[in-house]
């Protein structure tokens, strides 16, 4: 079923969160309808229907997908929907409906396309729903009647409000700060699972109040950093303060096992491509590397180590921590021989790197198709099949279970030495989107075998491809090749976002915690450690795909050990079991 891109309707707010609580199916009129609710809505869909799959939508559809309902909810202020509409309504052919009672909004896509959307909204307390019905053009007067009986089925439960989006405040500069840090200090004790699991209450209080008592004396940049001091003081990688640099300087570095080096930069910097950051001004890597450390939420060194070489070309946090005091800085690097040479380099709103990635992507396949959330190439010679699983989302172009259909065909059609799975560039997103994968290589015994399914982890290895990478742990005979992970296999996480309108910044909080692992392990560790080093980088060598070609089909590949990590031993056991749409953004 071909899947129609999604128009521009309302551009206001991207998607705060979608809130899936407490679900319960259960049968009502066994030969009519079935019920499925959750902490927010019920709603009822025809009993021949298939069980509705539950993720970051509800997904109700036919047993031959001719019609397919998607919900969405989402969390705003109250009257969003209303402010939105009235936005939109001179661009949009919008129509105001009645949803079981309930004042709602109604937008069909236009008929000159195979499939049609039907999308109803409808708005109670500070959540948003969105019921989107989905069918071939040609089928939709069939239809009509039974996408209006199902939406008039919708009914609110009785859930509690919350505040997630500031109040805007008339006033000058300080007044817009003052009012953001307050929201912040009434809603986030509210908002986070137990944001107090770590930092003690009274502590985090008396933090607010000291940035509220310093607001007149500091900058901007200033407060950047003590409101991110703040966030990363409660101890959780996903909860994080996020704002939109204004400027930033034309690097892009990277934390190798022996120092930060130059990995791009605009054509005007590129003699220093592969030298070794010393410095910033008069602070060494070292001092600079202490000074970032209380403003990065994280809760291991792999992490931030990722998130360190990220941040230090932003402006604000340079000059917050007073690394630098003008627009520009120099930065201090040390040449392949040895030599100190430094450039005096002015911050910009915009860069245009030389993507030297590119270059690199033939012979070191884990920097390949970084646009592509999945794909997978064939080392003929080696009978080797690398699938690298960049992001956990369905891409437009080609769903992940299509994808899976093809990537195992091809395995059925082929003679595979080596399974590799690589899921070291994955941050996360959500889970379910490999569980296909899991499902056809169950089905397939031979490739489960510790000599011959592999797995790539490293340090930007977080969140839902953590929780995939543990699963391959709980339900596969895999070896595991790479980096310790950045992602903990504890941990709080399914963030939603708080909206600081006044200062232009987000809180991404957590709402939920998982628990892996009887130990608190702060990384899950590889059977096989690669730490990744600057010279095999700058000579095209990637070392993990290197050593996973050196392991002999008869090899105990889980009895290796390779590396000097300075993680020490593995602490591998204990696991314990397995915008609105585009058209808000």
């Amino acid at each position: 079923m071909k899947i129609i891109k999604r128009v521009s309707v309302l551009p206001i707010l991207i998607l705060i969160s979608f809130l899936f609580v407490g679900c319960e199916i259960k049968d009502v009129e066994k030969n009519e309808s079935k019920t499925y609710s959750n902490a927010y809505y019920t709603i009822q869909y025809p009993s021949n229907w298939l069980e509705p799959k539950v993720g970051n939508t509800v997904v109700f559809s036919k047993e031959d997908n001719q019609l397919v309902l998607e919900v969405r909810a989402a969390r705003y202020h109250e009257n969003y929907l209303e402010e939105s509409v009235k936005e939109i309504e001179d661009d949009i052919n919008i129509e105001e409906c009645i949803i079981n009672g309930n004042k709602g909004y109604k937008i069909k896509s236009e008929e000159n396309g195979e499939i049609i959307n039907t999308f109803y909204y409808v708005q109670e307390k500070d959540m948003l729903f969105e019921m989107n019905f989905e069918c071939q053009a040609n089928d939709y007067n069939n239809y009509e009647s039974l996408m209006d009986q199902i939406k008039n089925t919708f009914e609110f439960n009785d859930f509690e409000i919350l505040e997630y989006c500031s109040k805007f405040v008339n006033g000058d500069r300080d007044a817009k700060w003052l009012a953001d840090i307050e929201f912040i200090s009434k809603n986030l004790p509210k908002a986070h699972k137990n944001l107090f699991f770590k930092v003690e209450e009274e502590e985090f209080l008396t933090h607010v109040n000291n940035i509220k008592e310093k607001i007149p004396s500091l900058t901007d940049d200033e407060l950047i950093v003590e409101v991110s001091k703040l966030i990363a003081s409660v101890g959780d990688a996903h909860t994080t303060f996020a704002f939109s640099p204004k400027k930033v300087y034309p690097f892009t570095f990277y934390y190798f096992n022996d120092g930060i080096y130059l990995l791009d930069s605009v054509p005007e910097y590129s003699e220093f491509i592969g030298f070794k950051l010393k410095g910033v001004n008069d602070k060494s890597v070292e001092e600079i590397r202490e000074l970032f450390r209380p403003i990065i939420s994280h809760e291991n060194e792999p992490w931030f180590k990722y998130k360190f070489a990220k941040n230090i070309i932003f402006h604000e946090f340079l000059k917050g921590l007073k690394i630098t005091n003008s627009e520009t800085a120099k930065f201090n690097f040390i040449d392949k021989n040895g030599n100190e040479k430094s450039v005096q380099v002015e911050s910009s709103n915009g860069m245009d790197l030389q993507n030297t990635n590119m270059d690199k992507s033939e012979r070191m396949l884990y920097l390949k198709n970084s646009d592509k959330n999945y794909w997978y190439e064939f080392l003929e010679e080696e009978k080797l099949l690398y699938f690298q699983y960049n992001a956990c989302y369905n891409m437009k172009d080609k769903s992940f279970s299509d994808f899976n259909n093809e990537l195992f065909e091809f395995i059925d059609n082929n003679s595979i030495n080596k399974l590799v799975v690589d899921l070291r560039n994955n941050g996360g997103g959500s889970e379910p989107i490999l569980d296909p994968f899991f499902a056809e290589l169950k089905k397939r015994k031979n490739l489960d075998h510790h000599e011959k399914l592999f797995v790539i982890v490293g340090r930007n290895t977080f969140s839902s491809a953590m929780k995939n990478a543990l699963k391959f742990e709980n339900e596969t005979n895999a070896t595991f090749i790479g980096e310790p992970t950045g992602g903990k296999p504890n941990h709080y996480g399914e963030v939603r976002k708080l909206k600081l309108i006044n200062t232009n910044t987000v809180i991404g909080y957590s709402t939920k915690y998982f628990k892996h692992s009887s130990e608190d392990l702060d990384s899950f560790i590889p059977d096989i450690i690669v730490e990744p080093n600057a010279d095999n980088y700058f000579n095209n060598i990637d070392p993990v795909m290197q050593r996973l070609l050196e392991i002999k089909n008869k090899e105990m590949a889980r009895k290796s050990r390779c590396g000097s990590g300075s993680y020490g031993k593995s602490l591998r056991g204990g696991f314990i079991g397995s915008k609105f749409r585009a058209f808000l953004i």
